[in-house]
C-alpha cells in the first residue's frame, strides 16, 4: 500500500514539474508573429524615386524647362535692344511714342507668353504626378493580391542628415510605421511590377508633355 502511494506521489510531482516548465517554455518563447498573408508595407518616397517614369519624367521635364529658358532669353534681349534703341529718341518726336508703344506691347507680349507656359507646364507636370501615382497603386493593388495582403502601410525611412531639429521632429511625428517584420516589405516586388509595366508601355518614349 505503500509502494504504490509512494508511485502516486511520485506521478504527481512528475506532473507538476512538466506543467512548470511547460508554462516557463510558454512565458519565454516570443509571441507569434502576424501571417503574411494580412498585412505589408511599401516605402512610397523610394517607390516614386526609383520608378522609371518619374526619372523619365524628370528628364523631359528638364527638357522642356532648358527650352522654355532658352526662349525667354531671345525675347529679353529682343526687348532690351528695343528699349536701348527706344532711348535714342527725343522723348517728344513723334517717332519716340510710335517705338515706346511697339516696346510696350513687346512686353505685355512677353509676359502673357511667360505665365501661360509657365502655367502649362506646372500643369503638365501636376497631371503627371497624378498618372504616376495612379500607377503605383495599381502596382500595389497587383502584388497585394498575389500575396494575400488585405492592408498596405506606408512607410518613411528617417532623413538623420537633416539639420532643422524642427524638420526632424516633423519627420518622426509623420511616421506611420516604426517597426516591421522585413518579411512584409513589398517595395521591390511593386517597383517590379511598375517599372515592367511601364517598360511594355513604350518607357520613356511614351511620355509625353505639352511642347
Amino acid at each position: 500500500m505503500q509502494h504504490r502511494t509512494g508511485w502516486i506521489i511520485v506521478g504527481i510531482v512528475a506532473g507538476l514539474a512538466w506543467a512548470l516548465a511547460s508554462s516557463t517554455n510558454l512565458a519565454q518563447s516570443p509571441p507569434p508573429a502576424p501571417a503574411n498573408g494580412s498585412i505589408g508595407v511599401v516605402d512610397l518616397v523610394r517607390v516614386f524615386n526609383e520608378f522609371e517614369q518619374t526619372r523619365a519624367l524628370n528628364a523631359e521635364l528638364d527638357r522642356l524647362r532648358m527650352r522654355l529658358s532658352d526662349e525667354q532669353q531671345q525675347r529679353e534681349e529682343k526687348l532690351t535692344i528695343e528699349q536701348q534703341t527706344l532711348q535714342g529718341f527725343s522723348p517728344d518726336s513723334a517717332e519716340y511714342h510710335q517705338r515706346r508703344q511697339a516696346f510696350q506691347r513687346m512686353m505685355i507680349e512677353y509676359q502673357t507668353w511667360l505665365a501661360v507656359e509657365r502655367d502649362g507646364l506646372k500643369d503638365e507636370h501636376f497631371r503627371w504626378i497624378e498618372r504616376t501615382y495612379s500607377a503605383v497603386i495599381r502596382g500595389i493593388d497587383e502584388v497585394a493580391q498575389r500575396k494575400g495582403i488585405q492592408v498596405v502601410f506606408t512607410r518613411e525611412e528617417l532623413d538623420t542628415s537633416v539639420e532643422d531639429a524642427t524638420v526632424l521632429q516633423q519627420q518622426i511625428l509623420n511616421r506611420k510605421v516604426v517597426y516591421f517584420d522585413k518579411t512584409l516589405d513589398l517595395t521591390d516586388d511593386v517597383l517590379t511590377v511598375i517599372n515592367e509595366r511601364f517598360a511594355s508601355s513604350g518607357g520613356a518614349s511614351a511620355i509625353r508633355i505639352r511642347p
